[in-house]
């Protein structure tokens, strides 16, 4: 079941980063206008690592 979890939440990882990207790069272009989008994303991609590794750690645990 973990394992299962682990392959969502990298999956979302996935697209947390090339949102993070997608905004970076709008960003770099002065077309982003709502640039705390930046750092909200950042902490999702943050949140996200954090749940792999707590289910990594389960994992090894069990």
């Amino acid at each position: 079941m973990a394992k299962k979890n682990i392959d969502k939440s990298s999956q979302e990882l996935k697209k947390l980063n090339k949102t993070y990207f997608d905004l970076k790069m709008k960003h770099s272009s002065s077309a982003l206008k709502e640039t705390h989008k930046l750092s909200e994303a950042r902490k999702d991609i943050a949140r996200i690592k954090t749940k792999i590794n707590q289910e990594k750690r389960s994992l090894n645990n069990e």
